[in-house]
């Protein structure tokens, strides 16, 4: 893993670990990592991880990026104990990903025999405990101390939830004369379906397929918290059913699975069809016994398997993240007279906003941002389809016209009918300043001319993924000098602060306006700042991006 240790005046050193695809470092309070240093811009430099390697690359700062003393002028790698230099901050920047590596093999290596490391039982102890429970079992009530230490031994052993009902099972039948046992859990995220886990016959390794209990006894045990015990069943005016009376039920042991006695989460089921293995208090004593411990055991197996899950589905989210992260542009494109800055933040850990620059072999350049409607991991999956698609029709060398038409009708045909995407996409022709544009139901872009006014670029037509047959007129505008286009996402326009009021695009036009003749990245920055000094300490409500295309003044 890898670390920046960041060291300001009149501030405690701080450790931050780089745990991002793209890390981006800056003074404002949407940079992963913020340093409240006056010489810093908002957005000033971006850590991007690539393989094993990580790269420092300038985001068009105002008073640079120093690297080991060099100004940056292109992305360099980092090694341990490189010094970034922002404003008046230092950055040491460290690696220790080869001791890491090591130190996980040694724990794999250690591991190897299978055993929790603080696990303390022996190999013999846990090699038959059942067999102890049934050679050392007794009737009498003085044994159910040594009984609940070798119930306790014997669930030690076992390490999933399912093994461990397995092993519940398996004692209940050397503990009591039961024919069937079966044990239910509540099915998670409800409160009255229970769910059967185990359902065995003595000496049958088979799951039983057809499994019944009386309702009485269900609401006796779960519902009531209380324990059955009934040797006549069949003549039991409590218990006495259709359900036992059909499966020639004799005795029934049933007792109630809880950590906390009022909330039962689970029961233990015990029945007998002979006469001969008539259940006795004793019987539900030791049963009792086992439940309170097995309890615990299978409450604490639950929790463990709902962690597990919990961190696959981090681990599962992180990597969509970085594939995500992947997606967008290693860094602006370098195209004489003219500055281009993108930048997006997802108000979740992933976001349906695209933005990308895409040269022509021509020398052209598209430029383009898009916006998914809804949110999260749905939106995230149909920005990648969108980003595939222009890829694969600007390789095909695809007229901006065609282009369009092609992804509606893909994307028609691959989204569902509540799901569309609005797209501005734009090839700019750097000698003629000229930049054909479309616009697909998205916001239209802003014009900053030189002079100091601002205009619109018309709003175009349908988003993609509504109509397959749709028609997209194109535009045409020119960018002189000192011109500059902004696009931008919805999430700009729309972000609200704590009095759930709109940044507008009044807002937005004023900040542009203000600023036409500032360098593109420093355009970006002035947003950000308005958007952060208007928003305050409001949540993000959707994904903000920006697209800015500056030329230069001559």
């Amino acid at each position: 893993m890898a670390y920046l240790h960041i060291i300001s005046a009149n501030r405690p050193e701080e450790v931050v670990e780089l745990v991002k695809l793209r890390t981006t470092v800056g003074r404002s309070a949407r940079s992963d990592v913020c340093i409240p240093d006056a010489f810093a811009s908002r957005l000033h430099a971006e850590i991007r991880r690539e393989n094993d390697v990580y790269w420092l690359q300038d985001l068009g700062s105002a008073n640079g990026t120093r690297y080991n003393g060099n100004i940056l002028t292109t992305a360099v790698p980092l090694v341990t104990g490189g010094s970034i230099q922002i404003g008046e901050t230092t950055l040491r920047f460290e690696d220790d990903n080869v001791s890491s590596r090591f130190n996980s093999a040694q724990l794999i290596a250690d591991t190897t025999a299978g055993l929790d490391p603080s696990q303390t039982i022996s190999l013999n102890a846990r090699r038959n405990p059942t067999t102890e429970i049934l050679e050392s079992q007794t009737s009498s009530r003085t044994d159910l101390l040594g009984l609940i230490s070798k119930v306790g031994v014997a669930l030690l052993a076992s390490r999933g939830l399912d093994e461990v009902l397995d092993q519940v099972a398996s004692l209940v039948f050397e503990a009591v004369p039961a024919e069937r046992v079966i044990i239910m859990l509540r099915e998670q995220g409800t409160k009255d379906e229970m769910q059967v886990k185990v359902a065995r016959a003595r000496g049958e390794a088979e799951r039983l397929k057809e499994v019944r209990i009386s309702r009485n006894i269900m609401v006796e045990v779960v519902d009531q918290g209380k324990s059955v015990l009934t040797s006549d069943a069949q003549h039991d005016p409590k218990f006495a059913s259709q359900t036992i009376v059909l499966q020639g039920i004799r005795s029934v042991l049933a007792v109630p699975l809880s950590v906390d006695e009022s909330d039962v989460f689970g029961l233990i089921y015990a029945d007998s069809p002979t006469h001969e293995a008539t259940f006795k208090p004793e019987h539900l004593d030791i049963l009792t016994t086992l439940a309170s411990v097995a309890s615990i055991r299978v409450e604490n197996a639950s929790l463990t398997e709902a962690r597990i899950e919990r961190q696959r589905m981090e681990r599962e989210l992180e990597l969509a993240t970085e594939i995500q992260q992947r997606f967008q542009p290693a860094g602006p494109p370098k195209v004489s007279g003219y500055e281009f800055q993108g930048i997006s933040f997802s108000c979740y850990e992933i976001g349906g906003d695209y933005y990308d620059f895409i040269p022509r072999p021509d020398g052209r350049m598209l430029f383009a941002l898009g916006d998914v409607s809804g949110k999260g991991t749905a939106a995230a999956l149909l920005m990648s389809s969108l980003h595939a698609a222009i890829h694969a029709q600007v390789a095909a060398n695809r007229e901006l016209d065609v282009t369009v038409a092609s992804i509606n009708a893909y994307l028609s045909e691959n989204t569902p009918a509540n799901r569309f995407v609005t797209l501005f996409v734009a090839e700019l022709d750097p000698p003629t300043g000229r930049v054909k544009f479309i616009n697909c139901g998205h916001n239209p872009p802003l014009i900053g001319r030189a002079n100091g006014s601002v205009e619109q670029l018309a709003s175009g037509g349908l988003p993609l993924g509504i109509i397959p047959t749709a028609e997209y007129d194109s535009g045409l505008v020119t960018l002189g000098p000192g011109d500059v286009l902004v696009a931008y996402s919805d999430g700009v326009s729309e972000a609200n602060n704590i009095n759930e009021e709109e940044f507008g695009l009044d807002r937005l036009t004023k900040v542009v306006q203000a600023n036409i003749t500032a360098s593109a990245s420093g355009l970006r920055d002035k947003v950000e700042s308005a958007l952060s000094a208007f928003t305050g300490t409001a949540p993000a409500n959707d994904d903000i991006t920006l697209v800015i295309v500056k030329k230069a003044a001559q």
